[in-house]
């Protein structure tokens, strides 16, 4: 299969997908799908090292399904756990099913919201995790702002650590339009608090009541990241730099121009 791994390699290098999914679906008819999958880590891993983003995206454009990017979840070992396709086409109906349901189960239980846009969901057949996710974004957002104004009044200082805002799918997408990094004036934090508030139509002064009918009404759990996306997600807010202006010595961890799409 080496002779394969190389191909695939300066396929994905081109950014030609179509050749490559011809490819696995004349594989499909030769190999056993273990081996097939076991190929798909190779290349990636080698290709892409531990940038998590780019191997869920390159992974899921190969089975047509981009849009699924945020699931968080060894994609490899997702991909291992469907019987053997008939085709790609085939192999992408049954990683469908089961992603669709490891994205509800990740809304509904805290998990990550990052990564995912309602914007490309909706034009796919992916569209029915919409309701959850934009839930799942609202209840995150509600819980992060709250732990936060817990926080300001003990501040000595006039700047925040809002890691927890990144982890967040609206926190980061305001995050990198602004170009903040880790830390961040207190000025900037609330205007952006007032504008999450003034998007998602809350009133901040009730943000408590809201935070604890969430609790009563839903799961509490919020921002619960696997480990390998929160080294991930860390690993790209330090390489922006402590206040917003982007650090080189971290350019080996994270190519921060590669979130752009995101």
């Amino acid at each position: 299969m080496l002779e394969f791994a190389e191909e695939i390699k300066d396929y994905l290098v081109q950014d030609n997908v179509d050749a490559v999914q011809s490819l696995i679906d004349g594989l499909i008819k030769e190999y056993e799908w273990k081996e097939i999958v076991s190929l798909l880590q190779t290349v990636t891993r080698s290709l892409y090292k531990k940038h998590w983003l780019k191997i869920q995206h390159m992974v899921l454009s190969i089975f047509n399904l981009p849009e699924l990017t945020g699931v968080d979840c060894d994609i490899i070992t997702e991909i291992g756990s469907i019987p053997h396709p008939d085709s790609i086409e085939h192999a992408s109906e049954l990683l469908f099913d089961n992603l669709i349901q490891v994205a509800k189960t990740q809304f509904r239980s805290g998990g990550s919201t990052l990564f995912f846009r309602v914007d490309k969901l909706t034009s796919t057949r992916s569209v029915i995790i919409v309701p959850d996710l934009i839930e799942a974004r609202y209840r995150e957002t509600i819980f992060v702002l709250a732990e936060y104004d817990e926080l300001l009044p003990t501040l000595t200082k006039d700047w925040i650590d809002v890691s927890r805002l990144w982890r967040s799918g609206y926190g980061i997408r305001i995050l990198k339009a602004r170009n903040q990094g880790l830390l961040i004036h207190i000025k900037d934090y609330k205007e952006i608090r007032d504008r999450l508030a003034r998007e998602l139509g809350f009133d901040l002064k009730k943000i408590t009541e809201e935070k604890d009918r969430l609790i009563r009404e839903s799961n509490s759990d919020y921002l619960q990241l696997s480990q390998q996306l929160d080294v991930f997600v860390l690993s790209y807010i330090v390489s922006l730099g402590i206040r917003g202006k982007f650090d080189p010595y971290y350019k080996s961890l994270i190519n921060h121009e590669d979130l752009d799409e995101f």
